[in-house]
């Protein structure tokens, strides 16, 4: 099937714009709590973590090892991602029978994406989840298309990485092979010794998480079934609601056009399992109480698959008018809410927290530091030499494990997920310094509120107002207290 050419003149302006404005605002704020976790999982390498695979953390510390250990340095990988993402979403637009006007719009309305956006400004294992879904989509989208078949050996190379970051890739796959099969494609699909080839590289690419999680008792599923139990309720309340902003309320419309496409237009008859597998993924994530935008991904699908229809109703200036106001306003939009604009000083006064809550959490890491400090200075040097900071959650461990080394601290001990794993306080190891916690004394004596944490612009987030306590000893041995102190959650 012969396909339009890559606008590449159109298009890699559109990403390299995505690059330079991630880029430029990288550093306004500061570490997210996701991202401490992910430089200290890194600083402890595994086959695999309580709650990851080990990509994010290993792409982490190589951005860090290139451009700097500074937020902009450990994002810069996110933010080329995100950038890869603006043009492969172009290409599937081209696949879908879209030419240079439609690839811009697809360009444009990736980079414009809230989602997108904000994936591409933190480092997180959803940025990569988004390029591995995205890339696996438009290798699909070739195949059904009529290309080489030998190309689902690439797909299952895209999904086995995929699954070295994460495990959503599995409900990608299970959504298009229920497509393909109410498209009756499946038998003919299986009948390619290419698609098993494909399937067994990523299950070897995937082998070395999966041998990791057995070994130690699959905390991904307890994880998981935690996530499920807390928040599934919200979750599918949530579903349909944010497939309308995921990508941007004003392209909602162009969304639903690439759904109908898919489903409906003979144009589009060869990708019409796409569409299918849209709606069974919106089945699979309801049922499982995934998270709404665990679908994100596949709505840029969708906005590819709208983008011809698009390309043939702008033709006349007005439309083409209107769709650049609308362009325009998503984007300005998305900018402030997803990227670090406002200053930090400011965002108490604005809704963008309860529209962004990633972004309140990305203030006052260095102050929390400076406080475990100063609390840790009171203690008399003898008692300073076998003290030890135990915090509640990764972030507040990995804030400490950043910042302290500069401020005299020693190490962090947490619980909470994979840091449980990266050691346990010497037995004896005293008096404590502890924070994240409401009241500490059940699992330590003689605890006393030494300090608060304010990270300096009054800005309400899960540290903010927090205690830092003084103890003078566990109640109990470091070793059987760790058995009880261990959690999992998000």
């Amino acid at each position: 099937m012969s396909r339009p050419r890559p606008a590449w003149r159109l298009v890699l302006p559109v990403a390299a714009a995505e690059l330079a404005l991630q880029l430029a605002l990288s550093d306004r704020y500061g570490y997210h709590r996701d991202e401490l976790y992910f430089r200290a999982a890194a600083r402890h390498p595994a086959a695999g973590y309580d709650d990851q695979g080990p990509l994010t953390p290993l792409l982490g510390w190589l951005s860090e090892a290139l451009f700097g250990e500074t937020p902009r340095g450990l994002r810069a990988v996110s933010a080329l991602a995100a950038s890869v993402v603006v043009v492969l979403v172009a290409l599937l637009a081209r696949e879908l029978g879209a030419g240079s006007t439609g690839q811009l719009v697809a360009a444009v309305g990736t980079a414009s994406s809230g989602f997108v956006l904000a994936v591409g400004h933190l480092l997180g294992t959803s940025t990569f989840d988004l390029l591995a879904w995205v890339a696996t989509l438009l290798v699909v989208a070739r195949i059904l298309g009529g290309g080489d078949r030998r190309l689902w050996v690439v797909a299952g190379v895209v999904v086995g990485l995929g699954l070295e970051n994460k495990q959503l890739p599995l409900l990608l796959v299970a959504a298009l092979a229920i497509g393909l099969a109410v498209d009756r494609k499946l038998g003919s699909a299986l009948l390619s010794p290419w698609l098993w080839g494909g399937t067994v590289i990523a299950l070897a690419i995937w082998l070395p998480y999966v041998v990791w999680q057995g070994t130690h008792g699959w905390p991904q599923l307890e994880l998981a079934e935690d996530i499920r139990r807390d928040e599934g309720s919200e979750s599918r309340a949530g579903l349909v609601p944010l497939q309308l902003l995921l990508v941007g309320p004003l392209l909602v419309p162009v969304l639903a056009v690439g759904l109908w496409g898919l489903v409906r237009d003979p144009r589009m008859r060869p990708w019409r399992a796409l569409g299918f597998a849209y709606v069974a993924l919106l089945v699979l994530t309801f049922a499982t109480a995934g998270k709404p935008y665990y679908t994100a991904p596949f709505l840029l699908c969708l906005l590819a698959a709208g983008s011809p229809a698009v390309e043939r109703w702008l033709t006349n200036q007005s439309r083409r008018a209107l769709l650049a106001g609308a362009l325009a306003v998503s984007a300005a939009l998305s900018i402030v809410i997803a990227l670090p604009v406002v200053p930090a000083r400011q965002l108490e006064s604005t809704p963008i927290g309860d529209l962004n809550e990633d972004a309140v959490e990305t203030v006052g890491w260095p102050e929390l530091a400076d406080t475990v400090a100063e609390v840790f200075r009171s203690l008399p040097p003898a008692q300073r030499a076998t003290a030890v900071v135990f915090t509640g959650n990764y972030g507040e461990a990995g804030a400490v494990d950043r910042y302290g080394p500069a401020l005299g601290l020693p190490r962090a001990y947490s619980a909470h997920n994979a840091y449980a794993r990266f050691g346990v306080p010497p037995d004896g190891a005293a008096p404590v310094v502890v924070l994240g916690y409401a009241e500490p004394s059940t699992d330590f004596e003689g605890c006393r509120a030494a300090a608060t944490i304010d990270n300096g612009v009054r800005l309400e987030n899960e540290e903010q107002g927090g205690s830092v306590f003084l103890c003078t000893s566990p109640r109990t041995p470091w070793p059987e207290l760790w058995q009880r102190l261990r959690h999992l959650d998000a």
